[in-house]
């Protein structure tokens, strides 16, 4: 760590204390002298006026009253859960790429891309995240942070700009060797007791490994309206694919929940589990540029023997936190929209549409306040080997309210709308198995942005020629 202040920061219904412990283990490991100054951030996360914004504010207002360094990577950082988005909002919002004053970044369980605790009620939040009562004197859960978790919910446009701003900005990257070394680690065990209740495979009982993975990718698909043989039509284009700029480590903690990653217990009391990850963490924030590459590989090759290959039942399923916005070519939102999978050689789709539909997409998210944005959580190996066995390809429509129908005489006339996949008049789109797994991959996360054309009846607006 070469010196450098270390600088910790918890994440929602938490507080700094509960860093207490992993901070005595790595003073053990380290040493006095290469830990010569820590700060713990302390903020406030559970009131309901609260936003992100306010507390990337108030973290620049506390990094400067206490006098902690601004200098190209003079600072190594650990966040826990939501603490990654307050500091990855913080940095893009003060320091260039290649000015970060954060060398080693190391986040642990972070909701980089949400958490599905974020939009349940206020009640069941309470029982997940406190037991039976709050920390506060006992008192049943009041104020929740409702800006905080509206920014925490799956498919949100805060985690969708952020990524937009520091994984997919032109340029280089802020997350690369040479500049800010970021390593993220997440368990995959969910929680014993009332909190099992937020339980789902592929997490750790608040976050998804797919959903704090930082490297992840960005597709654009455009349905464009075209004259074919005289008629229109509304064709999909593959406009754009980008992987996530720079790379971090991504690394996933066997048989650890989203508390025990924190290793709030006496070093004698650490499972194994917690006593590898305390190993790791160390590293994490002792690693050079020159082997960080490396080390990236390194956990890249012991999440794969963690997680289900293709055509194997070992190992852990491995999902895509697939995340949809669909607008038109205004960039209005569209908010009432239905996205198919289908064998596109059978007129009914086929079993490998009732596969899909009912065992490899697993959840499907809304955001509450913007149903334009939708997360997806599929199972990456259910989804391909069911293409494969049927020896086909995949296809994927979209059909959008309101569907264009020019005929005045019809009930449902709509002069203006989207043409609609019964019509025969839009395309759908297809992959093969190839394709598909270099698009869903397991354990991250896929924005993928949808533009649909919205057209015109003739009727909708006309010049008349007063001569005629």
């Amino acid at each position: 760590m070469n010196h450098r202040p270390l600088v910790l920061l918890h994440g929602w219904n938490d507080e700094g204390s509960s860093f207490e412990r992993l901070i005595g283990h790595l003073r053990k490991r380290l040493g006095d002298e290469r830990i010569q100054r820590i700060a713990i951030g302390d903020y406030l996360s559970k009131d309901d006026a609260l936003r992100f914004d306010d507390l990337q504010a108030a973290l620049d207002r506390a990094w400067t009253a206490q006098g902690l360094p601004r200098e190209v990577a003079s600072v190594d950082l650990i966040v826990h859960s939501t603490g990654g988005l307050v500091i990855r909002d913080w940095l893009v919002r003060h320091f260039a790429p290649d000015k970060v004053p954060v060398k080693h970044l190391v986040m642990l369980a972070p909701a980089n891309f949400g958490s599905p605790l974020a939009h349940v009620g206020r009640s069941m939040l309470g029982r997940i995240t406190n037991g039976f009562f709050s920390r506060q004197a006992g008192q049943a859960v009041l104020e929740t942070g409702a800006n905080i978790l509206r920014g925490l919910e799956l498919a949100s446009p805060f985690s969708w700009a952020l990524a937009m701003q520091d994984r997919f900005a032109t340029g280089e990257s802020m997350y690369a060797s040479g500049r800010m070394l970021c390593t993220v680690f997440c368990g995959n065990a969910g929680y014993g007791g009332i909190r099992s209740l937020a339980n789902e495979e592929g997490g750790d009982g608040t976050v998804r490994l797919a959903t704090a993975n930082l490297n992840c990718g960005h597709m654009q698909i455009a349905f464009r309206e075209k004259e074919r043989d005289g008629v229109r039509v509304t064709v999909p284009e593959v406009v754009d694919y980008r992987a996530s700029s720079g790379r971090c480590a991504f690394r996933i903690l066997d048989g650890l929940d989203h508390s025990a990653i924190k290793l709030d217990a006496a070093e004698s009391r650490l499972s194994h589990g917690q006593q590898e990850a305390l190993a790791l963490i160390e590293r994490a924030l002792t690693i050079e540029d020159d082997v960080f590459g490396d080390f990236c590989d390194e956990c890249d090759a012991a999440n794969q023997a963690l997680t289900r290959q293709p055509g194997e039942r070992r190992g852990k399923p491995g999902f895509q936190n697939t995340v949809v916005r669909v607008r038109d070519q205004f960039d209005m939102p569209v908010t009432d929209y239905l996205i198919e999978f289908y064998d596109p050689s059978r007129p009914d789709g086929g079993p490998l549409a009732r596969s899909i539909h009912e065992s490899a997409i697993r959840k499907v998210h809304n955001y509450r306040a913007d149903t334009s944005l939708r997360s997806l959580y599929i199972d990456t190996n259910r989804l391909c080997d069911a293409v494969e066995r049927a020896d086909t390809r995949l296809g994927m429509s979209i059909t959008a309210e309101p569907m264009l129908d020019e005929d005045e005489h019809n009930a449902r006339y709509a002069p203006v709308g989207f043409r609609t996949l019964a019509d025969e008049d839009i395309e759908d789109l297809c992959l093969n198995v190839e394709q598909l797994r270099a698009l869903f991959q397991p354990h991250r996360t896929l924005l993928i942005e949808i533009c649909l054309h919205r057209s015109q009846a003739d009727n909708v607006f006309r010049l008349n020629d007063p001569q005629n």
